[in-house]
């Protein structure tokens, strides 16, 4: 065989591999990029989702003597990223159609931003909250909660993977306000007798 024949069968060889290659690397590209659409796909119907507030303990009993406060768990469903369960915020206020608020309760109800009130606090972690109440007297209380958050979306993105979540949601930065609806919740106290509802677990 001549050497220029050789040589014409070595190049023929290397073009088809290149061409394998070249195609091997098209299909993996398509098929990354179809999970990359499916992926933010998800996420924008991930975040297109209402805040949903649960309070598991919708009516609970506490006695003044138990020496530890009360704990209502609220945990909300919707949040998406870690930026927003860094951010939510809690509200507490004494419903408008009760009749009577604890003693000590605050003009305005209370949130998960203040500390002042040491009876009535809102403690949160990692997007969850409870509900600590110190109640001097006895009665019925009725509560209602809600919970807010500013919708921001996951930092792991790549700019363009963010851009194209954007687009997907008709993002706006700083215009991204959502709230829960609002959910009420009962206490009551009385002077003695103990807990008889099961309380929630804790976990934080």
């Amino acid at each position: 065989m001549k050497k220029s024949m050789v040589y014409f069968v070595l190049y023929i060889v290397i073009l088809v591999e290149l061409l394998i290659v070249i195609t091997e690397r098209d299909e993996l590209e398509h098929i990354e990029h179809e999970i990359r659409d499916k992926m933010i796909t998800s996420l924008a119907r991930s975040y297109s989702q209402p805040i949903v507030l649960q309070v598991p303990q919708r009516d609970s009993d506490y006695s003044l003597k138990n020496k530890e406060p009360h704990k209502i768990v609220m945990t909300p469903a919707g949040l998406v990223s870690e930026e927003e369960k860094a951010k939510v915020l809690y509200f507490i206020d004494v419903n408008p159609d009760s009749k009577r608020s604890p003693s000590g309760w605050p003009e305005g109800g209370i949130n998960s931003t203040q500390i002042s009130n040491e009876r009535f606090v809102i403690e949160t972690q990692s997007g969850n909250a409870v509900f600590l109440g110190e109640f001097k007297r006895t009665g019925k209380y009725n509560f209602v909660a809600y919970c807010e958050v500013e919708r921001e979306l996951p930092g792991y993105l790549t700019d363009h993977l963010l851009e194209q979540l954007k687009e997907e949601l008709h993002y706006e930065d700083g215009n991204n306000l959502i709230t829960s609806d609002k959910v009420d919740f009962v206490v009551n106290v009385s002077s003695g007798g103990g807990v008889k509802t099961k309380a929630a677990d804790v976990l934080f």
